[in-house]
């Protein structure tokens, strides 16, 4: 049993490493080459198409044959937990905590929060099949990327840039922990509960396209571009399920 763990673990981690280093680079990108509002709006594009179809191929075919109850107990749990969390960035920013942080407070304790619970899915996604976790773990490194761009963008200007990139290395952090914490309380549970989890997971991710993703993206006139690359990262995930 503890030798199972052990694999699992290392497996899950190793993959969540590339998570860790693009949230990384998306903090070095932030701070020396900040991009432009429509290059932001590309990636978020693509990032949007790459988790959706993570979700199609791999979660969802998951959990399709579960009891409706298991699935809707999950889904209704993910839906709370992000609006949940949508409220409180909402309510940091409004009440002005952090001072001259306030205007970035909100944003990085949502991605942090997001971070965690990526994390445990991720790890459990790895206990299900191995396939299913490396194509979530690919996927959400694409959407951290994004995410650690965003989060140094909305830092004030006179931080340190070491200062700045302790905030995408922290995101890092937690995601890794997400991992160990998803792997080691969830490797043997019963399969409702495995069924739950992954259903959490794609309530969290597809809210996270619906209404963070897209609806940033939708701040930037659209392009044929940008419409293209959510298409392009949707059937990359796709294919990749197929070979597999």
């Amino acid at each position: 049993m503890y030798k199972i763990v052990a694999e699992t673990l290392i497996q899950a981690l190793s993959y969540t490493s590339l998570a860790v280093v693009a949230a990384l680079v998306g903090g070095v990108v932030a701070v020396y080459r900040p991009p432009d509002p429509q290059m932001e709006s590309n990636v978020q594009h693509l990032a949007a198409g790459v988790v959706f179809a993570a979700v199609a191929a791999e979660l969802l075919p998951d959990i399709h044959n579960k009891s409706p109850t298991v699935v809707v107990s999950g889904f209704a749990i993910g839906i709370v937990t992000m609006l949940g969390i949508h409220r409180l960035s909402k309510a940091i920013e409004n009440r002005d905590i952090g001072g001259n942080f306030a205007g970035a407070a909100g944003l990085i304790i949502t991605i942090a929060i997001d971070m965690l619970i990526d994390g445990v899915l991720i790890g459990v996604t790895f206990i299900e099949e191995t396939t299913t976790g490396v194509i979530i773990a690919l996927a959400l490194a694409i959407e951290v990327l994004f995410l650690g761009v965003a989060a140094v963008v909305a830092l004030p200007e006179e931080m340190r840039n070491i200062q700045k990139m302790a905030v995408p290395a922290t995101f890092g952090a937690l995601m890794t922990v997400g991992v160990t914490v998803g792997v080691l309380t969830l490797e043997g549970a019963a399969e409702a509960t495995i069924a739950v989890v992954l259903a959490f997971g794609a309530a969290a991710l597809l809210y996270l396209v619906t209404e963070e993703l897209l609806v940033k993206a939708g701040k930037v006139p659209q392009t044929p571009v940008s419409t293209t690359l959510f298409f392009v990262g949707f059937l990359t995930i796709f294919l990749l399920d197929i070979i597999g």
